[in-house]
């Protein structure tokens, strides 16, 4: 019998044995003797050899994805970086890396991290880590993040090949951030913000960038959430609370068993009267969903963009015994209004989704509920070129790694602000990627909306392979669509 056919077989006689237990209210202890009688007899009578840790984990995954969209099974090696992305922050070096040619290379360096503070530079090979040799092509991501993290004031030690030159370094691993808030400017009077999910620290980081933006006079606030997936509750909760005035309802949430819990603001917040503009879409989610419906609801903010993702559904995660955890569904998410931000899905009993059912904010405008946030004013980027070039990002990304570290003293005499305005591919350029992909395609190829389209994605990596990520995600943000429409429509609309 195949693992596969196992597994269908353990997942069936769970489901039996939990339907049976909630029919009869069967004895606990007798159930639960039961089924470690059942894996017994998996494990020292079947006739091969089975993996019943596996088996028992395949198991809980598949009665988890029957209940609901978004309950899951949790393995032990994906806990821990879980939940240091929701914590916002780990304990590592602060080096973005990457395999090239069997060999591990820093591609950036980020400001003020431990790697920076002891002299590593992005380019620098890496050929040992603690001694042992990390050249060849069994080496894996999975491996050198293991061997590059560990606890803060511990030392990793790199042997590393530098213009020719072999040098070693001692670093000390210290905290480094994962920011949420990762972008945060002025355009024109009007504050930007960009969150990329609801984290520990995420509530502060706003603060800060609020203050910020607030020293250079903002007169309005763009809070994008696009691409946000959500994260902690209190958090989305503590955000909306900065916008809105006292006994204003943030969040309902209902639970299981009929209970119903309403969060409030607090009120008398610095910011309950600045003018709002909040951007989602598709893949923003949960906590984003929540802190964009409580300001829809009371006419707080103007939404633009496209439909959010409907995740309505409220999770809490039950830790079991080998670090494992069961990401179990407890409760559904309201808007202050009543709408269900949950999308339907097949046995659920959402009442804010009723056919015919009106929603209104507070000052009478209609609200539709069909799952998700929908937002006020429809706005979506035309993606018929972008999506396929977009999805060569990979590509893309290994090919300005080559170009910026051949020359990369060169690249590294650009500012970033001068590399925005009057970095170009050239056509040359443009052909050595097309051939580095093997595309099959000639510049003839390709329409002018193509070509425009490949420069300014691969003007992006190139920024990336330079200075980091938030450069990348600023270059992207030049050519924003999106963005410039919200910044035309909310700019009209100051005083």
């Amino acid at each position: 019998m195949k693992r596969d056919s196992v597994v269908l077989w353990v997942f069936g006689f769970l489901i039996f044995g939990v339907w049976i237990g909630l029919q009869f209210r069967t004895d606990v202890k007798q159930d639960r003797s039961k089924l470690d009688q059942f894996f017994r007899y998996l494990e020292y009578e079947y006739v091969d050899t089975l993996d019943i840790d596996g088996l028992m984990d395949d198991a809980m995954d598949h009665i988890l994805g029957s209940l609901d969209p978004h309950s899951a099974f949790i393995p032990a090696e994906d806990s821990e970086y879980i939940a240091q992305r929701m914590q916002g922050n780990f304990s590592g070096i602060g080096v973005e890396f990457r395999i090239h040619e069997d060999t591990l290379v820093f591609v950036s360096i980020m400001k003020n991290s431990p790697a920076a503070s002891y002299g590593l530079l992005a380019g620098d090979r890496i050929i040992t880590i603690d001694g042992d040799t990390v050249v060849g092509p069994q080496l894996t991501n999975d491996e050198v993040t293991s061997r590059i993290k560990g606890e803060e004031g511990t030392y990793v030690t790199f042997g590393i090949m530098r213009d020719g030159l072999y040098l070693t370094a001692a670093v000390q691993r210290g905290i480094i951030p994962l920011e949420s808030v990762v972008s945060t400017q002025m355009l024109g009077s009007l504050g930007y913000v960009r969150m990329e999910r609801f984290a520990e620290t995420t509530h502060d980081e706003l603060l800060v960038a609020l203050d910020r933006l607030d020293s250079l006079n903002m007169r309005g606030l763009i809070l994008d959430l696009r691409g946000n997936p959500g994260g902690y509750l209190h958090e989305a909760v503590a955000i909306a609370d900065e916008f809105l005035s006292e006994d204003k309802s943030i969040v309902i949430t209902k639970y299981g068993d009929g209970k119903t819990h309403t969060s409030k603001a607090s009120g008398g917040q610095r910011y309950e009267d600045l003018p709002l503009h909040i951007i989602i879409d598709g893949s923003s989610a949960s906590a984003s969903e929540v802190v964009t419906g409580a300001l829809q609801d009371h006419d707080r903010a103007t939404v633009y963009g496209t439909t959010s993702f409907g995740k309505g559904l409220v999770q809490e995660d039950k830790i079991l015994s080998d670090g494992s955890k069961v990401r179990l569904t407890v409760a559904y998410y309201y808007t202050p209004s009543g709408r269900s931000i949950q999308k339907p899905y097949e046995g659920a009993d959402l009442p804010g989704q009723m056919e015919g059912t009106v929603f209104t904010s507070d000052s009478g405008k209609v609200l539709l509920a069909s799952g998700g946030i929908e937002p006020d004013i429809y706005l979506s980027a035309d993606s018929s070129n972008s999506y396929y070039w977009s999805m060569s990002f990979g590509t893309m990304d290994a090919f300005a790694f080559d170009q910026i570290d051949a020359q990369r003293s060169d690249y590294e005499l650009w500012t970033f602000d001068r590399f925005v305005t009057d970095f170009e591919l050239s056509d040359m350029q443009l052909y050595s990627f097309l051939e580095y992909g093997s595309y099959g395609l000639t510049l003839e190829d390709l329409s002018s909306t193509d070509m425009d389209e490949i420069r300014f994605l691969l003007k992006a990596a190139y920024a990336k392979n330079i200075w980091g990520f938030d450069a990348y995600r600023n270059v992207l943000r030049t050519d924003d669509v999106v963005l410039k429409e919200v910044v035309r429509a909310a700019s009209t609309t100051l005083k």
